[in-house]
């Protein structure tokens, strides 16, 4: 069944647009550029001691200096999401401004000239083809897997994404968990959940004939039963037709997502 979307915000880094996805009775605004840090005031603990912070202490805090991207070293694992959000949600997505966090290091005049900044160009945030624009909406899907789990339905996430960002349908094809030119050999990426490749038809967009997104870091929270917070690191990997180099762009989502009440709707 189709519900009521999800609200969300996207973020990137170091100085993306944020987008904001507004959500429908089950799951709340996520925020991307909008972050938190939990205040340390009135604790007895020593600073040193605490733990890094939270994913929802970080978006609380509305410090986008903190949204940095996920530690990590091994590959992670695939996310598992609550199963409340298995379905279909109807998403709405909206601007709300950018900030630069590293403001105090690298001059706005510079940033604004470098092209190639995640967001500044269509497709350059696989995710949010075209940062900034208005009256954006589009479906997307969690399923449960075989075991059970609830997982992000990517393939048909990105290619919906895709398709409200630009306003037409632009994806080729998608390859996830699957290598269709090396499906066992050494280095395949058959069943890798971190990565992704984003094929466009021939002709369609200006910035990419072809996406390759490796996901190198993730984090996934679940504070209270209501309350599941998600972040991810991703490299992208850009290539354009007539472009003789690749443009590479690194970012990082933050999601958060709030079970509302049954009742409403």
């Amino acid at each position: 069944p189709t519900h009521e979307a999800p609200r969300r915000e996207a973020m990137r880094v170091p100085s993306s647009p944020v987008s904001r996805l507004d959500a429908g009775p089950l799951i709340s605004r996520q925020a991307l550029l909008v972050a938190t840090a939990a205040s340390l005031a009135g604790l007895s603990i020593q600073p040193a001691l605490a733990g890094p912070p939270s994913i929802k202490a970080k978006l609380d805090a509305r410090d986008s200096s903190l949204l940095t991207k996920p530690g990590g070293g091994a590959p992670p694992g695939e996310a598992v999401y609550p199963a409340w959000m298995a379905g279909e949600w109807k998403v709405k997505q909206s601007f709300a401004g950018y900030e630069l966090p590293a403001k105090d290091k690298i001059e706005r005049a510079a940033l604004f000239a470098e092209a190639d900044v995640p967001g500044f160009k269509k497709c350059s945030i696989a995710l949010l083809p075209d940062v900034g624009k208005e009256g954006v909406s589009f479906p997307m899907r969690w399923t449960a897997d075989s075991s059970g789990l609830v997982r992000e339905d990517r393939v048909f996430n990105y290619r919906s994404a895709t398709r409200g960002g630009l306003g037409y349908d632009a994806i080729e094809r998608i390859d996830y968990k699957e290598d269709p030119n090396n499906s066992f050999g050494l280095g395949s990426n058959t069943g890798n959940p971190n990565r992704l490749k984003l094929v466009f038809a021939p002709g369609l967009t200006v910035n990419a004939e072809r996406v390759e997104l490796f996901l190198n870091s993730r984090e996934t929270e679940t504070p209270s039963p209501e309350l599941f917070y998600l972040s991810e690191s991703v490299r992208q990997v850009t290539f354009s037709a007539g472009q003789r180099r690749q443009v590479v762009g690194e970012y990082a989502h933050f999601w958060s997502f709030r079970r509302g009440s049954q009742t409403r709707g």
